[in-house]
């Protein structure tokens, strides 16, 4: 009786190892088992189990065997059944061989072990034959001349540096072409754009229309009015006609202006406002309220009747003299007034 128990457990034993065993399958495939010398084929490695177990996956490095090396190795690739229960892993690895012959690569041993138990087991793919071999050589052909290396197209990463180095050849060229050709004509190198100059009289009228605003002698500045209302005018003469008129006198502006184009009416205009501000500075007059406006209207109508007028091309400074004034719209001559310097101070007699 006891040696009957001993069988049933023997067997029971044994039927569970191989029922262990058919849950873990492991396949090894070439994609050939013919290769010529230095040919790459790829060996797939393939186990299936299931989802419970734990697998140590074998552990390959830069060879299979001596002769056949390995070139690379994908991820271990990971997939289940339809129903969830098994697990299939793969992992494919690139080989060559350089040694022509016939080569066994022996099975891989995978070792994998049950939730349940403690006891790790083995399983094995089957072993491969590959067989390499030289290229064939025909012994009765001629011999062949080595190849030429083939050439590579030519790419424009390459032809860039030549691109760049012509067209600075070009632009230097140019260059130098461009200087002597200016250089021979006294001409300059580069022209420089000056900003738009403003005409005189644009200049005049702004300034005389901005002193209207400003009411200076409203306020009892009547000296500083008419002192800045003869300021305008003599920057305009200075500008306009080449007259140096910040260091006359009123005589020697009015000697100047004869020797232009300006007609008598804008000139009797002009030695008015001139007149009127030499009395105010020097005589200390106080002119009527009309007055002040008269002699800024009459600067206006001067500015406005001599701006098309064309200045002489050279104008100097005048002596102080005595000069013949235009005569009024009566007939009669105007008295003659004596202007003076500026460190002197005397009477002017009324006009």
């Amino acid at each position: 009786m006891k040696v009957f128990l001993r069988i049933i457990v023997i067997l029971l034993f044994v039927w569970s190892s191989v029922d262990l065993k058919a849950q873990v399958e492991a396949h090894a495939s070439l994609d050939s088992n013919y290769i010529l010398v230095g040919d790459q084929i790829n060996l797939t490695l393939e186990i299936s189990c299931p989802t419970d177990y734990m697998i140590d996956w074998p552990l390959l490095n830069d060879t299979i065997i001596s002769a056949i090396e390995i070139l690379s190795k994908s991820k271990i690739d990971s997939s289940y059944s339809a129903d969830g229960n098994q697990l299939f892993l793969k992992q494919i690895i690139r080989v060559t061989s350089f040694d022509s012959g016939y080569y066994a690569i022996p099975p891989f041993q995978i070792k994998y072990k049950d939730p349940g138990g403690q006891l790790i087991q083995y399983t094995e793919t089957e072993a491969l034959l590959l067989e390499v071999s030289s290229v064939p050589i025909n012994m009765e052909e001629e011999i062949k001349d080595i190849k030429a290396p083939i050439e590579a197209p030519y790419t424009f990463r390459e032809a860039l540096p030549w691109i760049i180095g012509l067209l600075l050849s070009v632009a230097i060229g140019f260059a130098v072409y461009y200087y002597m050709k200016k250089r021979k004509k006294d001409e300059p190198v580069f022209k420089t754009t000056s900003k738009q100059k403003i005409p005189p009289h644009r200049i005049a009228l702004d300034a005389l229309d901005n002193l209207r605003h400003k009411k200076i002698w409203q306020s009892g500045r009547i000296k500083d009015y008419h002192t800045e209302l003869t300021d305008i005018v003599r920057d305009y003469l200075n500008s306009r006609f080449y007259i140096h008129a910040p260091e006359m006198t009123t005589d020697e502006i009015m000697d100047a202006l004869n020797g232009t184009a300006a007609n008598d009416q804008a000139k009797q205009k002009i030695w008015q406002t001139f007149t009127m501000a030499d009395l105010v500075k020097f005589a200390k007059m106080q002119p009527l309220p009309l007055e002040h406006d008269t002699s800024l209207n009459n600067a206006i109508d001067f500015v406005k009747e001599t701006m098309h007028i064309v200045a002489p091309e050279n104008n100097t400074t005048v002596e102080d003299k005595k000069v013949e004034l235009p005569a009024t719209k009566e007939g009669a001559p105007l008295q003659k007034v004596s202007t003076m310097d500026n460190d002197a101070k005397k009477e002017v007699q009324d006009v």
